[in-house]
């Protein structure tokens, strides 16, 4: 009787435990995966602003190959128009860029 009582206990106690799961945080980014992906996104950032800039450069050559027919004096306003239009996308580019850099340099502080 002892026998079965001592078997019976220790089956319960040994069917009570159980194992814990653990795991281990997500390690943090190392410096150079973060100037990486800060790097990727100011490059991203500036390809997208330059893309804009040239597909306005294209319209321009479009729009000034309309004017030829037209009368010198019509051409050079459109012209001057173009050339307004495109400067105005290139300085937006290039606040794009410095934006960008400014990111970059936010990220690198970190």
């Amino acid at each position: 009787m002892f026998r079965s009582a001592l078997t019976r206990s220790s089956r319960v106690v040994a069917s009570t435990s159980s194992r814990t799961f653990s795991s281990t945080p997500a390690a943090y980014k190392s410096v150079t995966d973060t100037v990486k992906e800060t790097a990727d996104k100011v490059n991203k950032t500036v390809g997208k602003t330059l893309a804009s800039g040239l597909e306005s450069a294209e319209q321009a050559s479009e729009k000034v190959k309309e004017t030829v027919g037209t009368t010198s004096a019509e051409a050079k306003q459109k012209a001057s128009e173009v050339s307004e239009t495109t400067s105005q996308k290139a300085n937006q580019a290039a606040a794009g860029a410095k934006e960008a850099k400014n990111d970059f340099q936010k990220e690198l502080r970190k």
